[in-house]
């Protein structure tokens, strides 16, 4: 087991469920990656950022390349976030991106994430 793979671990159910919605919303791509994607936490101030690794992630530096897929929905304690889903330059998902509007901790995702697409 290399060091790396332990930085990495399984998503909670809450991860899951956003990066589900996300995938569905990407048209390029089967959205069965969500089920084998590992996460590290970033360091966000807590709002929920992800870094992802897939099993065919290729070994060595990774770059955004682009956003594609985001969506909106309202914190449990009002505030909006925006959650988006960068790949590198070899289309394999990098990041989940969360940004809560006032840089606050995210508190809880939604179970219903379906209504709430840009």
């Amino acid at each position: 087991m290399s060091a790396e793979s332990i930085l990495y671990s399984e998503p909670t159910a809450a991860e899951r469920r956003l990066l589900r919605a996300l995938a569905a919303l990407w048209s390029a791509r089967s959205p069965d990656w969500a089920e084998q994607v590992q996460v590290r936490r970033m360091s966000d101030g807590g709002m929920g950022s992800l870094l992802l690794r897939l099993p065919e992630s290729v070994e060595g530096p990774r770059q955004f390349r682009e956003r594609v897929a985001e969506l909106r929905f309202t914190d449990a304690d009002g505030v909006e976030v925006l959650a988006s889903l960068n790949v590198d330059q070899h289309l394999v998902p990098l990041e989940l991106d969360v940004w809560k509007t006032d840089f606050s901790r995210l508190v809880h995702v939604p179970d219903n994430l379906e209504a709430t697409r840009l």
